[in-house]
């Protein structure tokens, strides 16, 4: 007996701190004339936009390894995505089914172009440089929300009347997957934004002398680029 579909709203609270997906370690390169807001620049761009030039300059990665963590970030917002609209163990279980996860991660390649966001000019200070960054958040899900809800209640009423009686786990979930994307990808043309948030995001050096930002402002950055209701 399959159990009962979460509600959106009790996914979405299951999942309140978001995974850190930016580009590898945000660590950039120990240099004389650092620029700190061209470094975080570089981190937004390679991880929202899949724009690697400031990333490669500021922190040494070669493309390939900024493609790389570019690709992994896509896959781990889709992960959110999926645990966030109730199917989360089936997204990272061997039997999701690679279409779908392909389709999901492109799902975030094309709402991530939407991205708005405006790096200012790094402040200098004792502890290193303070660069404020202000978002426009993507309101991705919002207008989708009723037809998402409606779904789930369509389901648990098919799951209460044993519609599903002699369909494996498997196909359940790659079933109840596609109709939850479907109804996403409807709603992903042109979406609106919510008010500008701006964030201080502080730039330091570690014990080896490399410039960093915590993964906790990466967090805070991340939280803020797609709106989830």
């Amino acid at each position: 007996m399959k159990s009962k579909l979460r509600l959106l709203s009790a996914a979405a609270a299951a999942l309140i701190t978001l995974t850190a997906s930016g580009c590898g370690p945000l660590s950039a390169l120990l240099v004389q004339d650092f620029d700190a807001s061209r470094y975080v620049k570089g981190i937004l761009d390679c991880t929202y936009l899949g724009e690697y030039t400031d990333y490669m300059e500021t922190t040494g990665a070669t493309e390939e390894e900024s493609r790389a963590s570019y690709e992994a970030g896509l896959e781990t917002e889709a992960g959110f995505l999926a645990s966030y609209l109730g199917f989360g163990d089936y997204f990272y279980s061997e039997a999701m089914d690679s279409d779908l996860r392909s389709e999901m991660i492109d799902f975030y390649r094309a709402a991530y172009q939407y991205s708005r966001y405006e790096v200012k000019e790094a402040v200098k200070s004792d502890s290193g440089f303070t660069v404020e960054v202000t978002i426009e958040p993507i309101d991705l899900f919002s207008s989708a929300l009723d037809e998402l809800n409606g779904y789930i209640a369509e389901v648990e009423s098919g799951l209460e009347a044993g519609l599903f009686a002699e369909v494996s786990d498997e196909e359940f979930y790659c079933e109840y997957a596609r109709g939850m994307m479907e109804i996403c990808e409807a709603h992903d043309d042109d979406p609106p934004y919510l008010e500008p948030v701006t964030l201080a995001i502080l730039v330091t050096q570690d014990e080896e002398g490399y410039y960093t930002i915590s993964d906790t402002d990466f967090q805070n950055i991340d939280a803020q680029i797609i709106y989830y209701p």
